[in-house]
């Protein structure tokens, strides 16, 4: 006999499966695009080496972050199950819609402040351990900024390292692993942190192994449809030139990586960046007031729009089930 529980469990792990494809196709943008923008390898095999750091970034890299949602709230089995389905549903729809509308999304920014208000409105059948939770909110400042001095210090750095190099076929050599290096970094922190959020919120119904390769899979598969939006974002990071963008790219993805290994979930899009801002810098101009912009209203717009269609999502799901 199928029962509510039942149901409520499968419609997790299908929006999980949903959300990790969507996650790949768009948070790897980054990654795919500074390799087609640069020609570092051929296209073939730069959805190969992002599908598989991708791949390896859910099923090993995510570890550290299994916790993230799993153990964040609890109360009665059903509602957490239940809040979790709106709260992921309405995030990945607003990540969605306002990164195709040029407005860039983080998954943790709409996630967090939906579950936060929904165990608010919930009374005394929910709990949030809210430590945590304010945790997650103090590092979607935090990391941008250190990804902008990280970035900048990376990139004086290795500058002093290759004008010390004179073999000009050398130093493209060099150029070409930074590249492709930042790129299969950038897949793997994606991996391990953003989806990552995913893995732990379907842990609260279902075990890690039958997760981590599905969800993996899922979010490999989304690398082949960001084509197009990689493309576009390719061409923009790699006008900071080869040095600059690979500074920015692998700058970023260590603050990441450094918040990704203590299990606290950050804003990807964000962090990134903060390390293309902080690059920019060298010469202000009006693309980067435009990206300053663009972070301020994303930190602003993304909570609000997905607390509003989570609240709407939570009581339709309760309706229906005639809780």
């Amino acid at each position: 006999m199928i029962t509510i529980e039942i149901l409520v469990n499968y419609a997790l792990l299908l929006i999980g499966v949903v959300s990790a494809y969507l996650i790949g196709s768009n948070n790897n943008a980054t990654s795919l695009g500074i390799l087609f923008a640069t020609n570092a390898i051929r296209r073939r095999q730069a959805y190969l080496l992002n599908m598989i750091s991708l791949f390896l970034g859910v099923v090993i890299g995510s570890l550290t972050m299994l916790h993230s949602v799993y153990g964040l709230i609890s109360g009665n089995q059903l509602y957490v199950t239940i809040s979790i389905v709106s709260t992921l549903s309405s995030s990945i729809i607003t990540f969605y819609y306002l990164n195709k509308s040029g407005i860039p999304s983080s998954l943790s920014q709409t996630f967090y402040p939906s579950l936060a208000v929904i165990t608010l409105v919930s009374h005394s059948l929910l709990d949030l351990d809210w430590i945590r939770f304010w945790i997650v909110v103090l590092s979607w400042a935090i990391s941008p900024i250190s990804a902008i001095l990280f970035s900048l210090f990376l990139y004086y750095v290795l500058s002093n390292v290759l004008t010390s190099e004179y073999r000009i076929l050398r130093q493209i050599k060099i150029y070409k692993s930074l590249i492709m290096f930042s790129s299969a970094f950038t897949s793997f922190v994606v991996g391990a942190n953003a989806i990552g959020i995913i893995v732990s919120s379907a842990l609260v119904v279902f075990p890690t192994y039958i997760i981590l390769p599905m969800f993996g899979l899922s979010a490999s598969l989304g690398v082949i449809s960001s084509r197009r939006i990689a493309i576009k974002v390719g061409f923009r990071v790699t006008k900071l030139g080869y040095l600059g963008a690979s500074s920015a790219i692998i700058g970023s993805n260590v603050i990441n990586e450094i918040f990704t290994f203590f299990g606290i979930p950050l804003s990807i899009t964000q962090t990134i960046m903060g390390g293309i801002i902080g690059l920019s810098f060298r010469s202000f101009t009006s693309d980067v007031r435009k990206q300053v912009r663009q972070i301020i209203k994303s930190w602003t717009t993304s909570p609000l729009v997905a607390i509003v269609l989570s609240l709407a999502i939570f009581g339709i799901i309760k309706s229906i089930l005639g809780l």
